[in-house]
């Protein structure tokens, strides 16, 4: 057992460990002895269990091995717990899903060009083909029968 003075009123009192129990509160003023400094162990030696603390108050408190830091707010929080004890968010979230796919790019448009139509043979092209077309005929026929 170690002796701590409230440093409110100098009242000494004996603690045998720091466990956040009621009889850890200055009987003249009722000052926190667990905020006072000592020399006292934070819990009895070897109580690593569900019953001991895992934290101290103050900004940063102690950690106790094994404990869960919250993803949200930073809060302390025992390997048992799902859900963080100050802000209750879940201590283990699922993952964020992938991002989705950039899309993929449209493909550019093919310019339609129209085709220039055929240029047409003037009328009397074809009275001259159609005219060579026959002398090549008739002529040779004229021939044979002069001869």
């Amino acid at each position: 057992m170690a002796e701590i003075t409230c440093p409110e009123c100098g009242t000494t009192t004996e603690l045998l460990a720091v466990r956040r129990a009621a009889d850890e509160f200055c009987r003249q003023c009722d000052y926190p002895l667990f905020w006072a400094p000592s020399s006292v162990p934070i819990t009895t030696p070897g109580g690593n269990s569900a019953a001991t603390l895992r934290r101290l108050p103050g900004a940063g408190g102690r950690r106790r091995v094994g404990s869960r830091i919250c993803p949200s707010c930073g809060e302390l929080n025992s390997l048992s717990e799902t859900h963080c004890t100050r802000c209750d968010a879940d201590l283990a979230p699922a993952p964020l899903p992938p991002p989705p796919p950039a899309p993929e790019p449209e493909p550019e448009p093919v310019a339609y060009v129209p085709l220039e139509p055929a240029p047409v043979a003037p009328w009397w092209t074809w009275w001259l083909l159609g005219g060579a077309l026959a002398a090549t005929v008739i002529v040779p026929i004229i021939y044979e029968n002069l001869n």
